[in-house]
This record gives C-alpha cells, structure tokens and sequence, in this order.
C-alpha cells in the first residue's frame, strides 16, 4: 500500500524522524469512529399535516454548523429537517445541504412546506 505524504509541515517533520529512525508506523491509516453530544434547538418548529418540520436559517454553514447538522440527521433520521438560506449564502453551502439530504430552500419558507 502506498504511503500518504503528511499535510503540513510539523507533521512531515515527525514523519521524517520517525522514517529515519526506522520506526514501524503508518500516516493516516486507520478512521476512529467519534461521536460528540449536544443539543440542537431548531429556529423554527412547524407543525403540518403530514407531521412536524424543523427548519433552520442560515447565511452560511460554518464547518461546525456541518458537523452538527450532519450528527443531528444520523442521530435523527426520522425528523424533516429543512433549510431556508439567505439569498447571498454560498453555492457550496447549498451544495451540501443537497448531499446531505436536507431539503432547502432560498429567502422564504416555501408554500408547499406550510400545507
């Protein structure tokens, strides 16, 4: 197997040294599983016919928005939960609520939701 090269500097440093000392590692081999508790309150909590949907606002996705929303939806995968944006968000925010399985929308909360 192919060994990957180090992401930056420090670690190419430790990988270096690791290398010359003749030490039997791997870089990056292995993905632990982590899970991270917390709560999340949704802006807006609309109930319709069909049964609750949980919409949240946003202008833009931090990375920590991502990671818990994403927790969220796996600890969660029966609740509907949808996005409105706001009209200057980011393409590449949309483009992850789109992969992610939220349904979203852009400025408004659309009709069809409220029925």
């Amino acid at each position: 197997m192919k060994t990957k090269k180090p992401r930056n500097k420090f670690e190419l440093e430790v990988f270096t040294k690791l290398k010359r000392k003749k030490v039997k590692f791997k870089y990056e081999s292995e993905k632990i599983l982590y899970v991270y508790s917390g709560h999340y309150i949704p802006d807006f909590v609309i109930d319709t016919k069909q049964g609750k949907i949980y919409v949240e606002t946003k202008g833009y996705l931090r990375a920590t928005d991502k990671r818990k929303m994403a927790a969220v939806k796996k600890c969660n995968p029966t609740l509907d939960i949808r996005f409105v944006f706001h009209p200057k968000c980011k393409k590449a925010d949309l483009r992850w609520a789109e992969k992610n399985g939220f349904p979203f929308a852009i400025e408004a909360i659309p009709k069809e939701w409220l029925q």
